[in-house]
């Protein structure tokens, strides 16, 4: 019930999230409570560059949705990470860092729990790295993230 856009994080942690792009994490709020974070996330390597993506996680580190806002993947063969193209997206829901492990967050071709598109392995690998990377800052950053005050990532004041 708060505003979502009035209430973010401006982050930038080439560590946690592989490249110096800004990172906004929307913060959704019920009564004053926390209850779920909005990351917009970059998987920086996908076959044609930056994969743009939104990630919501619960305060339960559950994700609730992940969804690809822009990319520029060879039609045909990466654009199934586009949910009006293959409902692949979708796996994401209900994960978390425990389901699977995070050795498993990968592509079955790297050893993990996550498929990959029939010629096309690069753009999935990348879209699940970038969303494990979420996850994992999300669970090294609660505290911070759920603070009551709008703030900005201290890289960024």
């Amino acid at each position: 019930d708060n505003d979502l856009l009035n209430d973010m994080i401006l982050i930038v942690d080439r560590a946690a999230f592989g490249h110096d792009e800004v990172v906004r994490i929307f913060r959704a709020r019920r009564g004053g409570e926390a209850v779920a974070v909005i990351m917009e996330v970059i998987a920086p390597n996908g076959y044609n560059g930056n994969i743009v993506m939104l990630v919501g996680i619960e305060s339960t580190g559950e994700i609730t949705a992940a969804r690809v806002l822009s990319h520029r993947e060879t039609p045909g063969l990466g654009d199934p990470i586009e949910k009006r193209r293959s409902d692949w997206i979708d796996s994401f829901q209900g994960r978390s860092l425990g389901d699977p492990p995070p050795a498993r967050w990968a592509v079955r071709k790297d050893g993990g729990d996550f498929d990959q598109f029939t010629g096309a392995t690069i753009t999935p690998r990348a879209v699940v790295t970038a969303v494990a990377r979420a996850l994992a800052y999300f669970e090294d950053h609660q505290e911070i993230l759920f603070q009551k005050e709008s703030m900005k990532g201290p890289e960024l004041e």
